[in-house]
């Protein structure tokens, strides 16, 4: 809350109100309104009324994001002399209840095809056979030379991903991103926070930060290095944070809010994240502030739907997000597999992550991917008259690049 407050609201005093407990308030900068700490980057808010108290009055409140799941007692007129609820929805979200299942393999089976399953294990082997991968899952303390270093790889694989997305995403805000790195730091030493992180020798290339309750893993943000995309990284993941909430007997993986296919074929629970306003209806001004504000956010949704707030990150993109980097990629080519190479005076030998302005790494990795074996055992050659030309040979298949 402290933290929250610090890099979002000048670290003023929140206000607590006897009528509802768990929660506190800031004031609205402009409207009569008091907001929840936190607002929208909390992973769902709980709450409790108290219909023995009334300084409700004349006032209006704003509570993010508050899930269906959440066991919170139904709200009854009937108890109270004035007060108010509107509830409305906002996002979707998705989690895996696993308190009926005994391991991660049953829950996946339930999920998924044989296929799939194969899939998974298949795209994990290669991952492990052309790299040398380890995995951590951080829940404690650590030292902060060696979180700075893991949060600013963190920050770095979240500019690169959504680069390439050509999509402005706010996460990466240097404000928000300031309040998740204090935040998180202190919430590890606290085990309210996890880091899940997949390395390829010390670089991580895929990481999930999470957030915790007594028997709920939150999942709040999660990248992977978009070279290693054929790997599926980003399922491994999600496989390895089932198996440590079964070792650790938590009851649900949620995904929070957020409509993706992923979370579809891996969740079995969809639930709604609805706004809750609670306000004076025998104040006028508390009536007219609720109902604007439920108004707005219904605005919002709809304008979501319509899918402008994708349209909206993307012309951020255009304006702010280029600056994150200051090359163009060149990622058109075309691939040729041949059948010998011998080395001669037309190339040279390269070190392919050394190439900068083409997406050569990606189509090395993606070779290895159809060609599993240790990285170290391919070469890269670069035609020394032709710069767009490239050779991967493996001990067992070769392949010519070219760049258009």
């Amino acid at each position: 809350m402290t933290i929250w407050l610090k890099h979002f609201n000048h670290s003023a005093t929140p206000k607590s109100f006897d009528f509802i407990s768990e929660l506190k308030f800031v004031k609205h900068w402009l409207l009569p309104l008091y907001v929840n700490v936190g607002k929208n980057l909390t992973k769902g808010i709980y709450y409790k009324l108290n219909p023995l108290e009334n300084d409700y009055k004349n006032h209006t409140f704003l509570i993010y994001d508050v899930p269906t799941y959440f066991d919170i007692e139904p709200f009854e007129s009937s108890n109270w002399s004035s007060l108010r609820l509107k509830s409305f929805y906002q996002y979707k979200g998705f989690l895996m209840d696993i308190s009926n299942f005994k391991t991660s393999d049953d829950y996946i089976n339930q999920q998924f095809s044989s296929k799939n399953r194969r899939e998974f294990k298949s795209n994990q082997r290669r991952l492990e056979t052309c790299f040398n991968i380890t995995y951590e899952f951080i829940n404690q303390a650590i030292p902060k030379d060696k979180f700075d270093i893991i949060f600013n790889e963190f920050y770095i694989l979240l500019k690169k991903r959504f680069f390439e997305k050509h999509i402005n995403y706010h996460h990466t805000n240097a404000n928000k991103w300031a309040f998740y790195n204090e935040l998180v730091f202190e919430m590890l030493k606290e085990k309210k926070a996890s880091l899940l992180i997949i390395y390829n020798e010390t670089t991580p290339i895929g990481i999930t930060l999470n957030f915790h309750s007594e028997s709920i893993l939150f999942e709040a943000i999660t990248v992977f290095d978009p070279d290693y995309y054929k790997f599926s990284i980003g399922k491994t993941s999600i496989i390895k944070l089932l198996e440590w909430c079964f070792d650790h007997n938590y009851k649900i993986s949620d995904f929070s809010k957020g409509d993706f296919d992923y979370k579809h074929k891996w969740g079995n629970l969809e639930y709604d994240f609805n706004y809750h306003v609670l306000y004076d209806s025998k104040s006028l001004k508390s009536v007219c502030t609720a109902n604007f504000v439920e108004l707005f956010f219904k605005v919002k949704l709809f304008l979501r739907r319509k899918n402008l707030n994708t349209l909206y990150r993307k012309i951020t993109f255009v304006f702010k997000g280029k600056k994150a980097f200051n090359e163009e990629i060149n990622d058109e080519f075309k691939t040729e597999y041949i059948e010998n190479f011998e080395l001669n005076n037309l190339y040279k030998e390269i070190h392919f992550k050394e190439e900068k302005s083409i997406c050569l790494k990606q189509v090395v990795y993606t070779f290895l991917f159809a060609n599993p074996e240790p990285l170290n055992n391919l070469k890269v050659f670069k035609n020394i008259s032709n710069p767009k030309e490239f050779i991967i040979k493996g001990t067992k298949s070769i392949q010519k690049i070219t760049y258009q």
